[in-house]
């Protein structure tokens, strides 16, 4: 989970109300209040109209969409962007258009980007992102086995270190995470990540920043689960269920629970009412008094409370037939597929109904 500074404002013409305004709205996303942020964005745009077509305030906004999992929305803010790069230029813009091709997978052409937003600014903080940049696009490029991308990174993390002592923190904590994922993923030392982690979470408590919190934590998980310390692993996965708020951080909840889901899942508040055959979920009762398969289907996960097997799955559910994966498999599928429609906000990344090798799992409390 890289880590990204949001906004890359800087000061010109001494304007230093805007400072003061974006370090508003940054502190609201790092404490995770997105839906807060997006609120008075908007409200912001109403009583200044363009504020929202600014650099800073754009990609503070596609950063909170994009954690909001409206990755759409966010990947539009930063194409506007984009364009208003070819009229007025800019660091800001720059990074924005990096950040467009990050989002979008397209780690060739952000590293590009990111090298021409290094050769083009005066701004030390400018260079020190676009670096990062650099360093975050080699990283998910030696994810995929790229032998040539690792050999480049140690040499980037020369680069990105020479900059400290770094001025602001949310660049000092992104540089942690950063070596943290790549000392840990590199199979380098897992010690040495284990020390980065735990600085970035040092650092972030004294903030209130639960944006960087819970990224540390999520590096520390790996870090006890690449170790075999079981019990570390448990512990550090209860202190990150405390910090995240999965009605917000929907991209987050489901990246950890594509992580973790042998060991823990983010829960969602769920409540059945079985007379009536209905769910709440997130304050909202769905009806499936017409759905009765796929009622029972999510009331025996709920029962069981861990991940059910598909043979179990099709015992309870077609009681009077012998298991058979080809004849039954495909049909837990469909009932699984029709579930997540109902009770997801976003079928493509599951945070409630989890799947795997064990099988299918509610996420709830």
């Amino acid at each position: 989970a890289p880590a990204f500074s949001q906004s890359g404002y800087s000061l010109t013409g001494g304007n230093q109300v805007q400072a003061q305004d974006i370090s508003y709205f940054e502190d609201l996303f790092y404490r995770c209040r997105f839906q807060q942020l997006l609120q008075e964005l908007e409200r912001k745009e109403e009583q200044v109209p363009g504020t929202l077509n600014e650099a800073p305030y754009a990609l503070i906004k596609a950063g909170a969409l994009f954690e909001t999992h409206q990755v759409e929305g966010a990947k539009a803010i930063l194409k506007g962007l984009k364009l208003n790069a070819q009229n007025q230029g800019g660091d800001a813009y720059l990074y924005a258009l990096g950040r467009l091709c990050y989002m979008e997978q397209e780690f060739g052409q952000a590293r590009m980007i990111f090298e021409e937003l290094v050769r083009r600014s005066d701004e030390q903080r400018y260079q020190f992102r676009g670096k990062l940049g650099i360093a975050n696009t080699l990283w998910d490029e030696a994810s995929t086995k790229d032998e040539g991308a690792y050999k480049k990174i140690p040499a980037m993390i020369e680069q990105l270190c020479a900059f400290e002592p770094l001025e602001r923190a949310d660049d000092k904590i992104s540089l942690l995470i950063f070596l943290g994922n790549y000392y840990l993923g590199s199979g380098a030392s897992s010690e040495l990540a284990n020390k980065y982690f735990k600085k970035a979470l040092n650092l972030s408590a004294v903030k209130g920043w639960n944006y960087f919190i819970t990224r540390a934590l999520h590096g520390l998980a790996h870090v006890a689960k690449t170790d075999g310390n079981h019990a570390e692993l448990l512990w550090t996965l209860d202190v990150l269920q405390a910090y995240v708020d999965e009605s917000e951080a929907l991209s987050f909840s489901w990246l950890v629970n594509r992580d973790f889901q042998q060991y823990f899942s983010i829960n969602t508040a769920i409540e059945f009412d079985t007379d009536n055959k209905r769910i709440m979920i997130k304050d909202k009762w769905l009806a499936f008094h017409d759905k009765p398969m796929l009622f029972r289907f999510l009331e025996l996960l709920h029962e069981k409370d861990q991940f059910v097997t598909k043979a179990d799955i099709a015992d309870d559910l077609w009681p009077n037939e012998d298991y058979k994966p080809r004849v039954h498999d495909p049909r837990i599928f469909d009932i699984a597929k029709r579930a997540r429609s109902m009770i997801e906000t976003y079928d493509s990344r599951p945070v409630v109904l989890l799947s795997g090798r064990l099988g299918y799992k509610l996420a709830s409390n």
